[in-house]
């Protein structure tokens, strides 16, 4: 687009770029994770999982298969005390820190 000056001369309009998108911040796997149930419906660790994902920013849910259920927990985190952090912020949800 070009815009015309008082002096009647083509003035160029700068235009609005995008803001490059937010990385989220790097995360630190030093072996924790948090469980937050064991299920025997793998579908009910899913459904969890989706409703409360976006408290865990950057982390990733693990399905894990244990005899007949199924385990969902959430990490990676640096320690134990980063992952008790992450419980205590979905509360009442239970949530435990686990090692993997």
């Amino acid at each position: 687009m070009v815009r015309k000056s008082l002096t009647g001369q083509p003035t160029p309009v700068a235009r609005a770029t995008p803001a490059p998108a937010a990385k989220p911040a790097a995360v630190r796997d030093g072996g924790w994770r948090v469980q937050l149930g064991a299920f025997k419906d793998a579908g009910n660790a899913r459904r969890l999982w989706s409703s409360v994902s976006d408290k865990f920013a950057g982390r990733q849910p693990y399905y894990e298969a244990a005899g007949a259920n199924t385990r969902l927990q959430v990490g990676p985190f640096a320690s134990s005390a980063e992952a008790t952090r992450a419980c205590a912020a979905i509360r009442p949800t239970p949530c435990v820190a686990v090692k993997r």
